[in-house]
Parts: C-alpha cells; structure tokens; sequence
C-alpha cells in the first residue's frame, strides 16, 4: 500500500506539472513560432570517455555477472543535421569511432560445480557505428507526431585478465589466475513513435541578433518586433550554407550589414566578423512540449528485448540571451519477459552563455523506478538522483570542445548502475 500511495503522489504531482504550466511555445507577440532553424555539420577530432558497464546473463544451470569502470579513447567522424521549420522538426546523424579502451572490474561466473570470483582488468581495441534519425511533423502549429529511431553496433577486441578465487562443487577454494582474449559483438536498437501538443521553438538566431545588437548598437533601443526581424534575417543568410563545400563568412557578414542599412539606417557593424564566426552555438529552444506512445529496445545480450509506453513532458524557457531554463519530466512502463517496472525520468537545469564563446550547462536529474509483478504486487521505490555539468567552447570557427560530467547515486545497481559519466571531445567543424 506504501508503494501505491507513492505511485499516486507521482502521477499526482506529474498532472499538477502538466496542468500548472500552459503549453505555448511563444516569446511576446507569438513572434518565435515562425522561427526557423537549418544547420548541418561534418564533425571529426578525439573524444574520451569514462563510464560504469555491467553485463550480466542468467540461465537455469548458471549465473554470469560482469561489471567494470571503463575508459575510452578514438578518434570519431560525424555526419549531423539538425531541421527545424514550422511544419517538421527533425534531426539526423550518423557516426564512426574507433579507438583503444581499458577497463577494471568484478566477474562473477557461477555454474552448478564451481563458482568464480575474481578482479578483472582489460584493453583492447573498440570500433563503433551509430545512425539515429527523429522527425516530428506537425498537422498545424501544436499537434504533431513522431518517429524515432537509434540503431548502433560495436566490435571490441581485447585482452582480459582474471585474478580471484574458484570454489569447486565440494567448496574447495583455490586461487583463479586467468589470461584470456576475447571478441564482443553488440548491437542495439531503439525505436518509439507517437503523438504530441505543443513545440520547442529554436531561438538561436534570435539569441544571436539580441546579443549583436545590443554590443555593436548600445545607444539604440531596439523592439522585440526589431529583434526578430534580424533574427529572420540572420537565419535566412546561414541557412543558404553548405557544409561540404564551406561559406564564406565575410560575404554573409557584408549581407547581415546590407540588411541593417537599408532596414534600420544602420551603419554595417565594424570589427564584427570574430564575433559572427562563434555565433554557432549549440541549439537553444523556448516553448512546452507534451508527447507519448508505445517503444521497444532491442540487444543481442540481456536485457534483449524490451517494449512498453511513455509519456513525455518538456518545457524550455528563453530567458534572456545569457540563460536557458529546462524542465521535463517523463514516465515510462517497461515490459520484459522477466520482470516489468516502471520508471520515472526528470531534469531541471539551466544553461548560461556568459559570452558567444562558451556555454556551461548544470542541473540534476531524479529517476526513481519500481518494479511490478502486477497491480496488486507493486515492488519499492528505488531513489536515483543523477547531478551533471557540461561545458561548451567555441576555440574558434572551427574548433570546438565539449565535456560532460555527471554522477549516478543509486542505492543499488537495479535500474541505475552506481557512479560517474564523463566524456570529452576535442573536434573540428564544417558547417
């Protein structure tokens, strides 16, 4: 009954969010509706990882249990693009990564006549492949639906060393010293489809005409209905690239000054184009979002196969053009041939531009999850709280740097494996 009463607290309090805060996707004047926002992008450098990985796979007569903090390094090539128009939103990529990986860890492997335990540690070589493709196409400005889909595979190819102890079925002890090679391969795929209300609005380019006028313009006051006028303009100008074969950033910059001139009286900004060239930041939305439907997540290793439902809601606010608030919140009902549970997703964070340089996101994301036999057989509560920080730097009109850090408290490893996510990349752009 404990269980239950929190189960309506969630659902409760997730009605009261959904309710509470109206789903408009608007600045003042309904003006970033018509926003639009077109960037595609040929991305290769370094990148390094550290993440927590457990695999485990349990038959009748045996038991395999790994699990290991796993270090990463490769070299990674990436095809990205992001379409934003008033009738579809949709994004695509695909990349290719190879590089050496490292490892320490725990293996438990029990059959009916031994039990090992042992301390692990391995390297070797990864590769990496992964396309991933999303569309939401809108009916009219609010309704829409939408496909997704994520497929990857990776090859490893590594040494593995084995120390520990093995208990015979007469329960014997003995030491366990064990070099082997091994091969893995993994394959996932993840799919989901739905409807929704509501949309995220890209506001990049009016984050870019705000932050323009208002340093190279400081005595002119400047009206929201000024502002997006330029932001349409800007937009139309970088939406004519092409990632391939490059732009030229003086002639967009000359077409910008053109605009103004003939628009506003204005004067071409001077001394302008180092400031236009790092205008590329990350995309930024504003607006309410709500959205669900059924999913299903495949792998060729445990859990194979898993399918259910979600609800999905998300809420990103414009504050000025230093700040972005976001908020969301999803439920998801998880169906598996051994066991099903439910899991509640939420964030909040904010991201600050302190100038046209950098971007540091921070917030904390709470995932609670609970797993169910039945209505009438509801498991506990298990509390996962997930605080993270990124980092985004523009070195200049190629080279870019992004990190993440984040760190996973759980009170067991049930539906959150313990411990720290942190990645880095190093990066050249075309766009």
């Amino acid at each position: 009954m404990k269980s239950l009463r929190i189960i309506r607290f969630f659902l409760l309090a997730g009605i009261w969010l959904f309710a509470g805060i109206p789903v408009t996707a608007q600045l003042k004047n309904n003006s970033a509706k018509s926003f639009s926002f077109v960037k595609k992008e040929l991305n290769s450098g370094l990148v390094f990882s550290v993440t927590s990985d457990r695999e485990e796979l349990r038959t009748n007569k045996s038991f395999n249990y790994e699990e290991w903090l796993t270090g990463a390094a490769g070299y990674r090539w990436e095809n990205r693009s992001q379409i934003y128009l008033p009738f579809r939103h949709e994004e695509w990529n695909y990349l290719f990564e190879a590089g050496p990986f490292f490892g320490k860890g725990e293996l438990i492997d029990s059959f009916s006549s031994k039990v090992i335990d042992a301390e692990t540690k391995l390297a070797g070589l990864r590769g990496l492949a992964r396309a991933a493709y999303s569309s939401r196409f809108y009916f009219d400005d609010k309704n829409y639906t939408i496909v997704h889909t994520n497929v990857w595979a990776q090859y490893d190819l590594f040494r593995q060393n084995a120390e520990g102890t093995l208990m015979d079925s007469n329960r014997v002890t003995t030491p366990y010293d064990v070099r082997s090679e091994h091969s893995d391969f993994r394959v996932g795929i993840q799919a989901r489809a739905g409807w929704g209300i509501g949309r995220l609005n890209p506001v990049n380019h009016f984050a870019t005409a705000s932050l323009l006028l208002e340093k190279y313009y400081p005595g002119r006051l400047f009206s929201e209905v000024e502002v997006v006028e330029v932001a349409r303009e800007i937009g139309r100008i970088k939406h004519l690239r092409d990632a391939r074969s490059g732009h030229s950033a003086e002639k967009e910059l000359e077409a910008l000054g053109e605009f103004l001139r003939k628009r506003f009286l204005l004067e071409p900004p001077a001394s302008a184009l180092h400031d236009w060239e790092l205008t590329e930041f990350r995309p930024r939305f504003h607006g309410t979002r709500f959205e669900f439907g059924p999913f299903f997540n495949y792998l060729n290793i445990e859990p194979d196969f898993v399918y259910g439902g979600y609800a999905k809601f998300e809420n990103q606010k414009y504050c000025s053009s230093k700040w972005n608030r976001n908020l969301s919140a999803g439920i998801s009902y998880n169906g598996y041939k051994k066991q099903d549970w439910i899991l509640l997703e939420t964030m909040l964070g904010w991201n600050w531009f302190p100038n046209l340089k950098t971007e540091y996101g921070f917030g904390v994301k709470y995932i609670p999850g609970m797993e169910v036999d039945g209505l009438d057989d509801l498991g506990k509560v298990r509390h996962n709280i997930v605080p993270y920080l990124e980092y985004f730097k523009q070195v200049n009109s190629k080279y870019r740097i992004e990190t993440a850090l984040a760190w996973r408290i759980a009170p067991n490893d049930q539906f959150m494996l313990p411990g720290p996510e942190v990645s880095l990349s190093v990066y050249r752009s075309r766009y």
